[in-house]
């Protein structure tokens, strides 16, 4: 188990951007705290449009995971999903900027410092989240299909606003998801294990062009 870290002043916490992009903590006010848990949800607010990504940092390792962290936008509230595979010391590193700028490299906006204490459930490996899923699209299901917990059929539920064609392809496979009544898009990807253990991916796409029918881009990108 990784010992505590020796952090430099100002790390933890808001950083100075957080407050001016519009961001507060809902929960987890504290940007150090033990958990027991080794799955579960920050949440905070945006009362302005912004875009946020996140990563965790082992300290036991120092390996760097995107896939730890899913974060899920409704409105102004945007719910950072964190799933941790080993006990010890974890840094969370939240980065926001306005959705209205352009630039690539967005800024560190705050800190946390978690110590987990115990892993009472199996880690999950989130999908990889591309720039238009953050467009206000929400995952319902699958939220893992890596290692062996995921065999058999998955049933896929989506909201991506404003798609005309939604799919899942894994490798030359397509399977198209059917728009329901309530905005959710959903489909069956059948025999799931086939599919691991040849370096493939499960990608989930959507058409949002009515004149260009071929054109998909990529959403979410499921490590099998």
């Amino acid at each position: 188990m990784s010992e505590r870290p020796t952090l430099l002043n100002g790390y933890l916490g808001p950083q100075p951007l957080f407050s001016q992009l519009g961001l507060s903590t809902k929960s987890h006010h504290d940007a150090e705290f033990e958990t027991l848990e080794n799955e579960f949800v920050i949440k905070m607010k945006a009362s302005k449009a912004v875009k946020i990504t996140s990563k965790v940092v082992s300290e036991s390792t120092g390996g760097e995971s995107l896939e730890r962290v899913f974060i899920q936008t409704r409105g102004e509230d945007v719910n950072l999903l964190i799933s941790l595979d080993k006990l010890g010391y974890h840094r969370l590193q939240i980065y926001a900027l306005l959705a209205s700028d352009d630039s690539k490299q967005l800024p560190g906006v705050f800190n946390y410092l978690i110590n987990c204490k115990a892993t009472p459930r199996k880690s999950r490996l989130f999908p990889k989240q591309f720039a238009q899923w953050k467009d206000g699209c929400v995952l319902l299901e699958p939220f893992s299909l890596a290692g062996d917990t995921s065999k058999g059929d998955v049933m896929f539920r989506v909201v991506i606003p404003n798609a005309h064609a939604v799919a899942v392809t894994i490798g030359d496979d397509w399977t198209h998801l059917k728009p329901g009544d309530n905005g959710i898009w959903t489909g069956r990807v059948t025999g799931i294990e086939k599919y691991k253990g040849k370096g493939l991916y499960a990608v989930l796409n959507a058409n949002f062009r009515e004149d260009d029918e071929t054109k998909y881009s990529s959403l979410l990108q499921y490590t099998l």
